[in-house]
């Protein structure tokens, strides 16, 4: 992958506002079509597809942000935008995997723990050994 020199103001310019508007209505159309057919003959409430359309709108400019990293073409990123607008926060999980996986700085960041980390694990393992005593 190349390097990325374009800052994350530029980044949006490329798609533009109506880029990201299009990206936020298919968010927003999937987490309405997950919404419907997870009621299972419930009365919808207003709260409920609130709720679930913001957390697709939030995972589709994951994803659409990820696809521009990859440099995908508008109409694909559009298709897995929806997917994982659709699928909720599952998606999370899988982006952050393919991230780590394709990206060797991320990679890095998220296989070795901290020295913070690393010294609290130590201490907790101590406590853990004492009080099994």
């Amino acid at each position: 992958m190349p390097q990325d020199t374009l800052s994350f103001l530029q980044r949006l310019q490329e798609y533009g506002i109506l880029g990201y508007a299009w990206i936020l209505l298919v968010s927003f159309w999937a987490g309405t079509a997950k919404y419907l057919t997870s009621l299972n003959g419930q009365k919808p409430t207003i709260f409920g597809w609130l709720s679930e359309t913001c957390v697709s709108g939030f995972v589709g400019i994951i994803a659409a942000m990820t696809c521009q990293y990859y440099q995908l073409d508008f109409l694909l990123t559009s298709a897995i935008t929806g997917i994982c607008a659709h699928n909720g926060t599952r998606s999370l999980y899988l982006i952050g995997e393919i991230l780590k996986k394709n990206t060797t700085s991320l990679n890095r960041i998220a296989s070795e723990p901290s020295v913070n980390e690393a010294t609290r694990m130590a201490k907790k393992k101590e406590q853990d050994n004492d009080s099994k005593k």
